[in-house]
């Protein structure tokens, strides 16, 4: 397999992001998806967007919601959201009917609560906010005293 440079990649697509763990996005189009360094395509699904893998998952959006896809371009899950973050620590910071809570890469809630916002998890902890107030929660959602 061939690595191709970023020019020659950008003259078969009209987006190519950078590569992480071997695969980049790269646009076509409004038909976004990953590649292999050698320029084909990953898998045969196209989406409206996708984005970097981290913790072997890239977060996906087909029309308006969100997921997060394997390697090989299929959904890790059923469930869809508003919106997703990538993975840190383990978790995803996902958004559904305007509130927040972090998921599984299998798209299970880590926790019961659902907060107004809520950051990813760095060191263990992330911010959440929750009428009004901001505090840090643990990874199974319960709060930092």
């Amino acid at each position: 397999m061939k690595t191709l440079t970023r020019k020659e990649l950008l003259k078969m697509y009209d987006h190519v992001g950078i590569f992480h763990e071997d695969l980049a996005d790269a646009g076509k189009g409004e038909e976004y998806f990953h590649i292999h360094p050698d320029g084909t395509p990953a898998y045969e699904q196209r989406y409206d967007w996708v984005g970097i893998f981290q913790d072997g998952l890239a977060q996906a959006k087909k029309g308006n919601k969100w997921f997060h896809i394997r390697p090989d371009g299929t959904p890790a899950y059923e469930q869809r959201y508003d919106s997703v973050s990538v993975f840190y620590e383990g978790l995803a910071q996902v958004g559904k009917n305007g509130k927040y809570f972090h998921i599984h890469p299998d798209g299970t809630p880590a926790y019961k609560q659902r907060y107004d916002s809520v950051s990813v998890f760095l060191k263990g902890l992330a911010w959440a906010r929750k009428e009004g107030k901001r505090f840090h929660i643990r990874p199974d959602g319960s709060k930092v005293d």
